[in-house]
């Protein structure tokens, strides 16, 4: 049996800072969190950099030391705290999706970077056609991008209501590229388990070789 080589994952690693700026991008979602979590021991300090604004307003006090010494805690503990409040809104984001839907078209976005993931429900006002850009800061420190562009749409009715599903890419939108692998898998070139087993770039170089010329 042919063993199947497993590649080393391109995932993202971001700093306390880009947390930071994440948390500030989506403030009324932060104010969710702290009412949802009310006994987080980060709640007080969420709470003081919500109501500065985030510190827009004061760019040099901006980084994780200043920002730590202002609020009276130290540097590493300030860390921790950041990062546990983001991934405590994502989680809260993904158990109780209504505090995050608003008057909109409720969505769930699956958002992808590489071998980063992030998935998160909202809404949205109009539904975007596939190619089309979309940008979206929250979920830069969890893939590393906050830039992409729509790969899928799907839409589904059931006994619950009308469900919308958006796959969104954050590499660079190439579209002869992507006309070339719906060609290489109709001809079967490459099979769907490649697409999840290997990177975007060695795709790219199956892809050069079957159709070169």
């Amino acid at each position: 049996m042919t063993r199947v080589k497993i590649r080393e994952k391109i995932l993202h690693v971001p700093s306390t800072k880009e947390i930071f700026y994440c948390l500030s991008s989506m403030p009324h979602w932060v104010s969710h969190l702290i009412q949802q979590e009310p006994d987080k021991p980060y709640n007080e300090m969420l709470s003081r950099v919500l109501k500065d604004n985030f510190y827009t307003d004061s760019a040099d006090r901006r980084t994780i030391k200043s920002m730590a010494a202002d609020l009276k805690i130290d540097a590493p503990k300030f860390t921790k705290w950041i990062s546990s409040a983001y991934y405590d809104l994502l989680d809260l984001n993904f158990e109780n999706p209504k505090l995050f839907q608003s008057t909109g078209i409720p969505v769930t976005l699956y958002f992808a970077y590489f071998d980063s993931r992030a998935e998160i429900r909202s809404s949205v006002y109009a539904v975007p056609r596939e190619y089309e850009k979309f940008s979206f800061n929250f979920v830069k420190a969890k893939v590393g991008t906050d830039t992409f562009w729509v790969k899928r749409i799907q839409h589904s009715i059931d006994a619950e209501g009308y469900e919308l599903c958006i796959w969104l890419s954050g590499t660079i939108l190439n579209r002869y590229r992507e006309i070339l692998l719906e060609k290489a898998l109709f001809h079967k070139r490459i099979g769907w388990m490649e697409t999840y087993q290997k990177s975007e770039w060695e795709i790219d170089e199956e892809l050069r070789y079957w159709f070169k010329g």
